[in-house]
């Protein structure tokens, strides 16, 4: 009879740990959002950080030449690998540079915009060189 009454209350104890753990287990299904919101769409749409970078390294390219013909040259492939780049990402951009004169020292004109199916950007800006 001692015997039986042990296999009892371990049948006891299997049953009321898989009712706690199913009862949880709901418990923690009724209390989760019925939707999570998806901001996936904010991380993929990069065309922010790509102007910005478009904006950096165009100042990188005036500030790292050593002479008005490297000046030049770089400026303008650099505007051939954004031009390039932004028909990757089906972007369109406009990316337009002046050099009024170019001596000893220059100032580069740039004038950059860039338009999405998400998003406009547009800047003016320039950069000395030297």
């Amino acid at each position: 009879m001692l015997s039986l009454l042990r296999s009892r209350k371990g049948q006891f104890f299997i049953l009321s740990a898989v009712t706690i753990v199913t009862i949880l287990f709901f418990v923690s299904r009724w209390i989760e959002p019925i939707k999570l919101t998806d901001t996936s769409s904010l991380a993929l749409a990069d065309e922010g950080f790509t102007f910005d970078n478009i904006k950096d390294k165009a100042a990188n390219a005036v500030k790292g030449s050593g002479n008005c013909n490297d000046l030049n040259y770089n400026v303008q492939e650099y505007k051939r690998f954004v031009e390039r780049y932004a028909l990757d990402k089906n972007y369109k951009i406009v990316f337009d540079y002046s050099i009024p004169s170019c001596t000893t020292t220059a100032t580069v004109n740039f004038h950059i915009k860039l338009h999405s199916e998400r998003a406009d950007a547009e800047s003016t800006f320039f950069v000395n060189w030297p």
